[in-house]
């Protein structure tokens, strides 16, 4: 009896759960705040990925780039009637993005370096105590994925201690790859979650609720000859534009 009460109970939190009240809103985003920083190459032997650490201080002759994060507005989270959707923004963006820029400024210069950030690989904090952080990296346990020069792909490198602790490589599907190449391509990937476009489909990215925008950091690199002015520049400057007008802005200080 036992039995057949406990298989009744999960047969009605399966129906439960496969059934979306008509009148309820969809599950849509928009943008709230966003938040920028730099970032600087760290080295770590036997890890062969790009691996950073943020700083507000402009280090020369290092790798910089810069790292940024979004942060949503829910239109409706789905508490209640939608049992399974654990995670909210489900339904996409309300709003397309219409450009991204990023700026060193000072008190009478600016500099817009968005045309100049990009990236061929992932990347990984490295010191995951930092306020900025993009996953758990230890020590003698990692997955990144690496630009190979020689053969031109992207190679998934693996080490696992519960493994063997050796550094298992395999070639990322190109059909996976969910390295953010340039700007561009991070407002075609998020304008992708709009609307009639958006079906649960499109990304390969991990990126299909607002909860996975919102809680993934976009990190782009400067060219290796990149060369700061010698003027001193005060801030680090992020805008984001959207279609209907409406702007965001954030101004971090650098020392």
């Amino acid at each position: 009896m036992k039995i057949n009460q406990y298989l009744l109970f999960i047969f009605l939190i399966l129906i439960s759960c496969s059934q979306k009240n008509t009148d309820e809103k969809n599950d849509t985003f928009s943008l709230d705040k966003v938040d920028i920083a730099m970032i600087y190459q760290e080295k770590v032997t036997d890890i062969p990925c790009l691996l950073f650490n943020v700083t507000d201080t402009v280090k020369r002759n290092q790798k910089i780039g810069v790292i940024f994060k979004l942060d949503l507005k829910y239109d409706n989270p789905r508490k209640g009637g939608n049992c399974c959707a654990f995670e909210p923004g489900v339904d996409g963006t309300k709003e397309k993005i219409k450009s991204v820029k990023i700026f060193f400024t000072s008190n009478n210069k600016k500099i817009d370096i968005t045309d100049k950030l990009t990236n061929i690989e992932e990347a990984q904090m490295f010191n995951r105590f930092e306020d900025y952080i993009q996953g758990k990296l230890y020590e003698n346990d990692f997955s990144c994925e690496c630009y190979d020069q020689k053969s031109g792909k992207l190679i998934q490198n693996l080490k696992r201690e519960h493994l063997g602790g050796n550094i298992i490589k395999r070639e990322v599907n190109k059909n996976k790859n969910h390295v953010i190449k340039n700007i561009d391509d991070f407002i075609n990937l998020y304008n992708s979650l709009a609307g009639e476009v958006y079906k649960g489909k499109y990304d390969n990215r991990g990126l299909y609720s607002g909860s996975r925008i919102s809680h993934k950091y976009y990190s782009f690199w400067l060219p290796d000859n990149f060369n700061i002015p010698s003027e001193a520049f005060d801030n680090l400057e992020i805008e984001i534009e959207l279609l209907n007008g409406r702007k965001l802005n954030y101004l971090r200080s650098l020392k």
